[in-house]
């Protein structure tokens, strides 16, 4: 099932109900973000981190990192190390299946390999429009610029997106673990060691401590992709690209306008 919002609006209502920590009337929520959405789509062609092999000054590359299974299509985005359990899925949703996970890197030795933006190539077609990803649950009565954006919180330098089956999974393992030892955390204790671990095993635009990971859930088909936050802690968006059909062909976490933050840089 491809979402988008310029449908029948009694599914999203439906979905906003559904979100407990939604305080206002979904209908109410639903009319204010009508009235910003054009306001909130991505102006930038995301699409050209993975297309193009310079963007402004700075060469760009594309790392692999494997299929992932998204078994119900309903996804979440968050920082793994504080919000795993915890993070609200989208509105929009992409089919259930297993796709490819890329990110777009910038390479430099004087800035450090640094990932611009992650995508969830969800079919072959180009994306004609990005439109922001969406909770319910985002404050929408402040006056909103045009380079203003929702998105999801980092504060331990790194990133993922998954099913929202997969962190049911994660919170049954955890739970399971934390039996054994209620006094371990998830860094700490789990994804430091597996990191460093594919680190070793894929050192291609990775430091020592390991930049990125695609981790089977033990004992189930779901996957999580982590991977690190572009400049480290801070805000970050995340949008779903429509075709010409109006289909979600991928969804992208975006980490650095490239342009614009290195030409800050410099």
């Amino acid at each position: 099932m491809n979402c988008c919002w310029d449908g029948s609006k009694s599914e999203y209502i439906k979905k906003l109900n559904q979100q407990e920590e939604t305080d206002m009337p979904a209908t109410e929520w639903l009319n204010k973000y009508q009235s910003v959405k054009d306001k909130l789509a991505c102006k930038a062609d995301l699409e050209t981190y993975f297309t193009e092999k310079m963007i402004g000054n700075m060469a760009v590359d594309v790392l692999d990192i494997g299929p992932v299974h998204f078994p119900t299509g309903t996804i979440f985005a968050c920082d793994p190390m504080v919000e795993l359990e915890d993070a609200l899925p989208f509105l929009q949703t992409i089919p259930a299946g297993t796709y490819p996970v890329k990110i777009c890197v910038v390479p430099s030795e004087q800035y450090g390999d640094r990932y611009a933006c992650v995508k969830v190539e969800v079919s072959q077609e180009k994306p004609v429009r990005y439109e922001l990803g969406m909770t319910g649950n985002e404050e929408l009565d402040a006056a909103l610029g045009d380079d203003d954006y929702f998105g999801f919180g980092v504060d331990a330098g790194m990133g993922c997106i998954a099913d929202i089956q997969t962190q049911a999974a994660f919170k049954a393992y955890w739970a399971r673990r934390l039996e054994e030892d209620p006094d371990i955390d998830p860094y700490n204790d789990l994804f430091c060691d597996l990191l460093e671990e594919n680190a070793k095993a894929h050192p291609e635009y990775q430091g020592s401590c390991g930049d990125w990971l695609n981790w089977p859930v033990p004992d189930t088909d779901c996957s999580l992709p982590i991977f690190a936050s572009g400049w480290g802690d801070g805000y970050y968006p995340v949008y779903f690209g429509y075709d010409a059909k109006g289909e979600v062909c991928a969804v992208y976490v975006r980490f650095i306008d490239i342009e614009t933050s290195y030409r800050e840089q410099e």
